[in-house]
């Protein structure tokens, strides 16, 4: 049975999916906003999670939402990193109204990805099970550049610029019930105590840490009741709360590399520090890939997106051996 849970009136999330084949982001949620007339999916995930996707939406077994995928306008991912889109491909086969609707610094990377699939593959390893993505024609897909309301019928996304995480990223407000989709602009998954606390995610080697801070400010201004993000466990109901802290986080983690660099520490010695910040702020994690396991989001070096982004500011400070 696929577990689908109404999280808000008409807004569903579904799973967590397994990726198969051990994907790079295994045991993650979609999710459906359904409207009078349209529906949505938003972070369509990997090519692994399709079929179970579309057989929890349309399938007419018991526990499924028995839709007709013909309601389906958009696919929505926050961003263009693959382990949030790779599975469009698929679902617009089956998804034939559907448009794909990405930041317009996303939309070429879709119609033309073999860097965008190259990239993923020298972050993640070749052996890492990444995910790539098929190109996708032109006319199934809607550069968005912020501020664009999608009306599903008594029912309107709101697509809001959040770049920082990466320069291609948006996040979606859910107007009548409030709903804020995050994406990794305010953290990778909840963590810590009431699992309210997001992980900074600071990996990326475009993460700039000032227009991150301005994209949660933005995010705060909506006043959301409530903040869902692509995780197995993701839903905070103080959204204010998590985005406080999660700009709070991004600068201590700035301050740490920071100072490491001006240090000259070592990776291991500037990732030890994160650690101990992370430990005393009670970030911990439960991995539901990993049998349940909880442990301390650990970082064995100091993340390459900070220090890209730190790099960039201060041209004269030396990369961590």
């Amino acid at each position: 049975m696929i577990p689908i849970t109404e999280v808000v009136k008409g807004i569903f999330k579904i799973g967590p999916l397994d990726t198969k084949n051990n994907g790079a982001t295994p045991w993650t949620a979609p999710f459906l906003v359904v409207g009078d007339e349209r529906a949505a999916i938003l972070e369509p995930g990997e090519t692994g999670q399709a079929a179970e996707l579309l057989r929890a939406i349309g399938g007419s077994e018991e526990g499924h939402l028995n839709m007709d995928l013909n309601r389906i306008a958009y696919l929505i991912p926050t961003h263009i990193h693959l382990h949030h889109i790779a599975g469009a491909n698929r679902l617009l086969e089956k998804c034939p109204n559907a448009k794909v609707v990405v930041h317009q610094r996303g939309a070429p990377h879709l119609m033309e990805p073999t860097r965008l699939n190259e990239s993923t593959l020298q972050v993640w390893g070749a052996e890492s099970g990444c995910p790539q993505i098929d190109p996708i024609p032109e006319d199934r897909i809607i550069a968005a550049a912020g501020g664009e309301v999608l009306d599903l019928g008594g029912r309107e996304l709101e697509i809001i610029e959040t770049i920082g995480h990466a320069p291609h990223h948006q996040c979606i407000f859910e107007r009548r019930t409030k709903t804020l989709f995050t994406g990794d602009a305010a953290g990778a998954f909840f963590a810590g105590p009431g699992k309210e606390r997001t992980r900074p995610d600071i990996l990326p080697p475009l993460f700039d840490v000032d227009k991150a801070v301005d994209s949660l400010h933005r995010l705060r201004a909506l006043k959301a009741e409530r903040i869902l993000v692509f995780g197995y466990n993701g839903a905070s109901y103080s959204p204010d709360k998590t985005l406080q802290w999660s700009e709070e986080d991004v600068r201590a983690i700035e301050d740490i590399v920071l100072n490491g660099m001006k240090q000259k520490l070592s990776s291991r010695e500037i990732g030890q520090q994160i650690n101990e910040y992370y430990r005393s702020q009670g970030l911990v994690r439960q991995e539901a890939a990993y049998g349940g396991r909880t442990e301390t989001m650990a970082a064995s070096g100091p993340p390459f997106g900070m220090v890209a982004y730190l790099k960039r500011k201060y041209p004269d400070l030396e990369m961590p051996q």
